[in-house]
């Protein structure tokens, strides 16, 4: 019976699908696990615990509704919410409004229907926005609370071929506005209000837009640029975008053009704008002479359907269609695209979804055509060529109900978050250079809990991730905003304070914002009537009965004292009087945010009404508490800080451990794990067995620490004993159930293995 201890050094392989269970003879096995469900993979290696979603505000009439980033700056992102015919935005961890509780909204023409086919592009502080259902619009920011949504008035173009028909066009006058343009055969169609035309006379381009369907042979037209005649000519062009032929439904930035593309009469053509104007696609001068930054238009030939579902700008211009990905690039090497400038070449067969891609560095991760699969478009230099690898072939169990929505947040984990059509989220840790693609799930907590959106926007240390999550909350159902809590990075190891590990969630802070000064016989315990001065007016009436709370640092490596008074008099907002609980250190006076009124009673938690609600209070877990129809808590003892919100379970399970046998593998054989060792950084609080029923509890406190106070957080190694028999399947499970940081460095298990 051969012992063995196995080093599982690195889970960013990610969670594998059952049809691998077998495949130990895959360098990535040992990396790999069964289950990983709300924790997200590192990039070097470890598993750390999701952090919860803090609630930010409930949708406009708990509707459905799309997030849409805009990132004027590191400094200024917005987060839009565009619902039924509105938009609302947020910023800094807050929803934009006029007046307390009153959203600042925009309308929109785009219904709650439309709002899956929406597609954008950013230049500075205006967003362009598509839908092949409405002309194309444009959101401006000019401030915080002034927004304008508007159609874009495209001129001169772009135009379909010229007319080869018999038919001539005459306008009633060279210039003006409703002047009267007739065809020599039916041509138009009342579909066409909004159109433009452009007219050739002699060497002369002139063009205008109709404004007005008279007939099939007659429309009203306002002419933008004068005609050089008003005789009947057969050269003409008709706009190519118009409520009849359909507008376009994928947009980007290139090469300082705009282009747009793929409407529903030309799914395979994209147009770029006149090089440095972006509404502006005139193909020619009015001398008809074309110049290299005039607009251009080009029509994917291939032999299969290729309507455009996205384009992706890099040193070239990534093309997604349903048949096929293309690159279009310049005839020339390292030339600009100009009208006589370009090709399309295809580069992979796999087809894309109508989903907006995400470029992460030189490569595309985009969604296959059927929604079931991730692939990545990454040039290479070996095959002088797009290479285009499946990037969920290992995970194909968590995409295959299809994907939505990707967004991807850079710092501080780079992962890609996917919104599944079922509403789970799903995450991939993707850093392809140090070829880390690893895949894990994510259950937001709460009753039919569902992810309908997600966006990220840059913040000022660590990117932010928003969601729109759907719940049924005391049995109606309710939507909300909310913004994925940073990443816990805790200044030593009794700060808890960035634990927020709770979905849906708040965070009571009672920090005063004035200094404090305690008088002198606040060191005695016991001490009553004792004067606490604030340096500005910090108390209420209401305050009598709540603490003053200070932490301040004990011996070294004993982590802080709690310095307590429960506030019996209020002489006024500046001066209060308490009866010492635990003794105050000096009479220096306490910094503004360094002491804090703590309190029984939280509020604010409306949106959870009749739910059972997990609490983080001042770093250690309280007892859970049903939300009251006030939307209040009551806690059981006076706290300073405290994260409030639906618990979640986060949960690792290893692949079925492969460590040999004398006579190969040991997969199969009868197998006992003895121990576990679990080696963690900044944890606390956690399972671990062999699977989630029979597994124990890890012990943290030790006799040292104090009884009224929260463990410290660990660093090291833990020791834990597996009671689990002998069995043929060796695995190790690591539960986080508490709202408690837990980060997975490494786990060492050993075990026997019975031959024979």
């Amino acid at each position: 019976m051969p012992r063995a201890s196995l080093l599982l050094s690195t889970f960013n392989a990610g969670e594998w699908s059952p049809e691998l269970y077998g495949r130990i003879d895959l360098d990535k096995y040992r990396n790999a696990c069964r289950r990983i469900e709300n924790f997200v993979l590192l990039a070097q290696g470890p598993a750390t615990r999701r952090p919860g979603t803090q609630y930010v505000a409930s949708t406009k009439d708990d509707g459905v509704v799309r997030l849409i980033p805009f990132e004027f700056s590191t400094e200024q992102a917005y987060i839009i919410e565009a619902g039924a015919n509105y938009f609302r935005f947020y910023m800094n961890g807050g929803r934009i409004e006029t007046s307390p509780g009153v959203a600042y909204e925009i309308t929109t023409p785009y219904g709650v229907n439309d709002l899956s086919g929406l597609k954008w592009a950013q230049s500075a502080d205006v967003l362009y926005l598509v839908h092949p259902q409405f002309q194309p619009h444009k959101l401006a920011r000019s401030g915080h609370t002034n927004w304008s949504m508007t159609p874009i008035d495209f001129s001169d173009g772009p135009y379909l071929d010229e007319n080869v028909a018999a038919v001539n066009m005459t306008p009633a006058a060279a210039n003006g506005s409703n002047v009267t343009l007739t065809a020599s055969a039916a041509t138009f169609v009342a579909g066409d209000v909004g159109r433009l035309v452009r007219i050739k006379h002699g060497s002369t381009w002139g063009w205008g837009k109709i404004i007005t369907f008279t007939s099939a042979t007659q429309v009203k037209i306002d002419i933008k640029s004068t005609f050089g005649g008003t005789g009947a000519v057969p050269t003409w062009r008709l706009g190519a975008w118009s409520p009849g032929t359909g507008w376009p439904s994928t947009i980007t930035f290139h090469e300082e053009r705009l282009f747009l593309a793929n409407t529903k009469y030309q799914p395979q053509t994209l147009w770029a704008s006149v090089s440095g104007a972006y509404e502006s696609f005139a193909p020619t001068g009015t001398d008809g002479v074309t110049k290299d930054d005039h607009g251009l238009n080009f029509t994917i030939a291939d032999d299969r359907v290729n309507a455009i579902r996205w384009m992706s700008a890099g040193k070239t211009l990534a093309l997604g269609t349903t048949g096929g990905e293309f690159n279009l690039t310049a005839s020339s090497l390292n030339e600009a695209l100009t009208p006589s400038n370009v090709t399309v070449r295809r580069e992979t067969t796999n087809g894309s979804a109508d989903l907006r891609p995400e470029r992460i560095g030189a490569a595309v991760i985009y969604v296959q055509r059927a929604g079931r699969k991730v692939y990545e478009m990454a040039y290479s230099f070996e095959n002088d060529a797009f290479n285009s690898p499946e990037l969920s072939l290992l995970a194909r169990h968590l995409t295959l109900k299809g994907i939505k929505e990707i967004a991807y947040q850079a710092e501080p984990w780079s992962v890609i978050w996917a919104v599944r059509q079922d509403g789970a989220l799903l995450g991939l840790t993707y850093m392809r250079g140090q070829d880390v693609v690893g895949w894990h799930q994510h259950r937001v907590a709460g009753t039919a809990a569902k992810v309908k959106s997600v966006a990220c926007i840059p913040g000022i240390a660590q990117d932010e991730a928003w969601l729109a999550v759907e719940r049924v909350v005391n049995g109606v159902v309710r939507r909300s905003v909310e913004r994925m809590a940073q990443a816990f990075e805790p200044e030593d190891a009794f700060d808890k304070k960035g634990a927020f590990f709770v979905d849906g969630g708040l965070t009571f802070n009672g920090a005063g914002a004035t200094a404090l000064t305690p008088d002198a016989t606040a060191a005695v315990v016991g001490s009553t009537n004792v004067p606490f001065a604030a340096a500005a007016p910090a108390f209420t009436l209401d305050d009598i009965g709540r603490e003053i709370q200070y932490s301040y640092p004990a011996l070294e490596g004993e982590g802080y004292h709690v310095a307590r008074a429960r506030i019996t008099g209020f002489i006024d907002a500046s001066l209060v009087t308490a009866t010492v609980l635990a003794p105050f250190p000096g009479v220096a006076p306490i910094a503004a945010g360094a002491w804090s009124l703590g309190a029984t009673t939280i509020l604010g938690l409306g949106h959870l009404v009749g739910e059972t609600v997990t609490i983080l209070a001042d770093g250690a877990t309280h007892p859970t508490r049903v939300v009251a129809p006030d939307g209040s808590i009551t806690l059981e003892r006076p706290t300073a800080y405290a994260h409030v919100g639906l618990g979640y379970t986060s949960r690792l399970a290893t692949m079925d451990i492969e460590a040999g046998a004398l006579d190969g593998t040991a997969q199969g054989k009868s197998r006992r794990i003895h121990r576990v060792i679990v080696r963690l950084n900044n944890s606390l609080g956690m399972r671990v067995g062999a699977e989630e029923a029979g597994s124990e509890d890890v012990v943290f406190r030790e006799a040292r620490t104090a009884m009224d106070q929260s463990p410290p957080l660990f660093t090291g190694d833990k020791v834990v004993a597996f009671p689990k028999g002998w069995a043929t399947q060796a695995v190790v499970t690591v539960l986080q159930e508490q709202p408690l940081p837990c980060t997975i460095v490494a786990l060492i298990p050993q075990l026997t293995t019975m031959d024979g």
